[in-house]
Order: C-alpha cells, then sequence, then structure tokens
C-alpha cells in the first residue's frame, strides 16, 4: 500500500476510533510497525494526531476547533506553491482582487510581484504585511478585530467593508468540503467574511489542497457550485467531481 493510502486509513480510524496502535495496523497491513510509526510522524506534523508509545491518539482539532496559523503554514507546502501558481495564471494585470485570509491564498499573495497595478483588499494580516512592500499593489485592509494565533482581521466590520464592494476575482480558502459539494469553516465567526467575499466577485476561485477532501468543518460557507473554479492538487472524490461538472465549474489540477 502507498504511502498516500495507508495515511488516509490511519485519519480515518483516527477519526473513527480516537486512537490507533501501531503494531495492529502493521498487522493488518502486513507491513513493518516501523513503517506505521514514520507515517504517523507525518500525521503528526500535519495535526492530525498526538503519537503517544506504540501508536497515536486523535489530535484535539476537531470539526469546532482551528489549528494555529504558525502550524498550518508548515503543512502541504509544495501542494499549496502549486495551487498558487495556478492561481496567479487567473490574475490580469490591473484587477481588483478579494484575498481570503489562509495559508494557501499567501502562497498566491507571495507571488503578485510578478503582476502590474492590482488592487488588493486582505483581511489577512500575514498577506497584508506581505504585499505592503510590495509597489506594484494597491494594498487596501479590511479593518476589523484582529484574532490571535490566526493573524486575521473579524467582526461585522469586515462583512460591512466587503459587502460595498465590486470585485473581479475572490480567491477563497476552505477548512473542509463535504462529499456532498458543501464548503466548511471551523471558526464560525468567518464564515459572514467569506461568504461577502463570495457575493462581491464577478468571478470566485476556490483553492483548497487536496487534504480538504477528508476533512469535516463546522460552519457551512458555500456549495462548491457557487464556485467559477476550484483549483487543488488532485485526488478529488469522485462526486465532487460529478457536482462541477454538472454545474459547470471549473477544476483546475494544480
Amino acid at each position: 500500500m502507498i504511502a498516500e493510502k495507508r495515511k488516509e486509513l490511519l485519519i480515518d480510524r483516527l477519526r473513527k476510533d480516537g486512537y490507533v496502535h501501531a503494531t495492529d495496523i502493521a498487522e493488518e497491513l502486513d507491513i513493518s510497525a516501523a513503517t506505521i510509526r514514520r507515517d504517523l510522524i507525518e500525521l503528526e506534523k500535519e495535526g492530525y494526531c498526538i503519537r503517544k508509545r506504540g501508536g497515536a491518539v486523535r489530535s484535539t482539532q476537531s470539526v469546532t476547533m482551528e489549528l494555529p496559523y504558525d502550524i498550518k503554514k508548515n503543512r502541504n507546502t509544495a501542494e499549496k506553491n502549486r495551487i498558487a501558481n495556478k492561481a496567479l495564471e487567473l490574475i490580469e494585470n490591473g484587477e481588483t482582487i478579494l484575498l481570503d485570509a489562509g495559508s494557501t491564498v499567501y502562497a498566491l499573495a507571495c507571488l503578485l510581484h510578478t503582476k502590474e497595478q492590482l488592487t488588493v483588499i486582505t483581511n489577512d494580516l500575514n498577506i497584508a504585511v506581505k504585499l505592503a512592500a510590495n509597489p506594484k499593489v494597491n494594498l487596501i485592509c479590511t479593518g476589523g478585530i484582529a484574532r490571535p494565533n490566526v493573524y486575521t482581521l473579524q467582526g461585522i466590520q469586515v462583512v460591512e467593508f466587503i459587502n460595498n464592494l465590486k470585485v473581479d476575482k475572490s480567491f477563497i480558502g476552505a477548512d473542509a468540503i463535504h462529499s456532498d459539494g458543501t464548503i466548511s469553516n471551523v471558526n464560525i465567526d468567518e464564515v459572514p467574511i467569506k461568504q461577502a467575499m463570495i457575493r462581491s466577485a464577478d468571478q470566485v476561485i476556490l483553492l483548497t489542497d487536496a487534504s480538504k477532501f477528508r476533512l469535516t468543518g463546522f460552519a457551512k460557507v458555500s456549495m462548491i457550485c457557487d464556485m467559477d473554479y476550484v483549483i487543488t492538487d488532485g485526488n478529488v472524490p469522485q462526486n465532487v467531481l460529478e457536482n462541477c461538472q454538472e454545474n459547470e465549474v471549473k477544476i483546475i489540477i494544480a
């Protein structure tokens, strides 16, 4: 069994049972316990589990608990960079764009120095700091209340600000995408902000690495059929693919 399939199995067991024993899984798959332990080391780095003697337990992350940004930014970095490069191809010089908060959208922000005369609106403080030094970008911050550990701005001020905008494109992140196409978030306070970004744009582009298709979020943001593009790194579930095809949502695999 390839590493990706093993990790999917381990994640599934962690969700269902709350723990895994390395030797039990190794015997089931007829591979070495050392291989399972290496998988668990990677899953711990990604925030899925906490390793214990003999195996691992499910991490405290749940449908309502958000991982700190410093952890999220180091997860699936190669995939996020590929997604960002594909997203960059959709941006034309002179456009006005909204950038959602999150590490995948931040990867896109890091590439905007290659464009000219952009106006960028964001509620992500990391993105704002990155773009503040870019003379090619007219940067606008939404204002709002800063959230600790995730470096975003939230509150009714953010929603009202975005509701008064009309932009060319919004680039949206997601905490989870359910099998029925529901895009969801673990932090309910971010939901109206993302929904305002969707309403304000002529085109909406969802940026998500494939791991988000295996997660569950607490609060509904939108449906995948409300997107114009979905940019991901592959392994899109068949029912999600069919949903996009039926609703003429373009999927770009990075």
